[in-house]
């Protein structure tokens, strides 16, 4: 099916292919039963540590990060050991610095969305409560490495990575990108559904035209990252205590709006970026067959 690239070679004037194919080499690519063998590999994995983990602390911060670590491990070896090439079926390869600028730019545009989405919906109570119950320095220092570093790049791996990688080669673009984040949706349980079914689809469009998770790693680390920061310094609230002001529904409206059609913007100017990359692959590997050509004439 038609699949999306950022050519690193003809926007930044490297010798690098699309990041799709820079990634390539060795190995077979994951079929969709690959994928859900993948996901419960992971899965087992996680169940086990984080089993290890209530045996030795209490800490729900470190039984957080030893689960998301142990997913992303279960899948990597299922996948090394099937003979798959990990970093092509993670959607590993390198995007051009232009790439990451537009990933920054959308993961403000979906943190102002996630903040309207909080007045709309009500605050997160299971965040807040996660939040709250973490004691000490080093139980803090392990819930940020779990929830703005290691759970952004293992998500996205497993998601716009492996899950919507797979889809993209059976079905058209839109389909595997919907897909996706009703997956990623529903793992965020039932209150959050609908709003990271949303959230997910301009994540999943810029994944598909750059061919590389590394733009969604950095718009998912931003909202991770300035969430929990605004948690912590809130303190200890209860979330039935939160209060708004008259006029913050038709307020939160309207920045939801305004932050819908700024993502919308990142994932044209996203479009424009792979568009301009697949044009100049094209007249390099046309200049190549045509040197090609001309060295067998003389």
């Amino acid at each position: 099916m038609n699949q999306g690239g950022f050519d690193q070679g003809s926007v930044e004037g490297g010798d690098a292919g699309t990041a799709t194919d820079g990634a390539a080499g060795a190995g077979r690519a994951p079929g969709l039963g690959a994928v859900v063998a993948a996901f419960f590999s992971g899965l087992a994995a996680a169940l086990a540590l984080t089993a290890l983990s209530t045996l030795v602390s209490r800490s729900l911060a470190v039984t957080f990060l030893l689960g998301e670590i142990g997913f992303l491990g279960g899948v990597v070896v299922y996948l090394a050991a099937s003979g798959r090439h990990v970093g092509r079926a993670l959607r590993l390869g390198r995007v051009p610095s232009a790439a990451f600028s537009l990933a920054l730019q959308l993961g403000v545009a979906l943190l102002f969305a996630n903040l309207a989405a909080t007045v709309l919906l009500g605050p997160p109570a299971q965040d807040i409560e996660f939040v709250t119950e973490a004691e000490g320095a080093a139980e803090r220092i392990a819930m940020a490495v779990g929830v703005a570093l290691a759970a952004p790049v293992i998500e996205e791996a497993l998601f716009r990575g492996l899950l919507q990688g797979v889809l993209e080669s059976r079905l058209r673009h839109w389909y595997a990108i919907a897909v996706t984040a009703i997956a990623f949706g529903l793992m965020h349980g039932r209150d959050g559904a609908l709003f990271f079914f949303l959230w997910s689809l301009p994540v999943g469009w810029v994944t598909w035209r750059s061919g590389s998770i590394l733009p969604a790693v950095v718009v998912h680390a931003v909202n991770n990252a300035v969430g929990l920061l605004s948690l912590l310094a809130s303190g200890s609230v209860e979330p039935e205590s939160i209060e708004y002001g008259p006029g913050a529904l038709s307020v939160a409206l309207t920045i939801l709006l305004i932050a819908g059609y700024w993502a919308f913007r990142v994932c044209v100017r996203a479009n424009r970026l792979a568009g301009l990359a697949e044009r100049g692959s094209r007249a390099r590997r046309g200049s190549v067959r045509s040197f090609a050509d001309r060295s067998k004439q003389e």
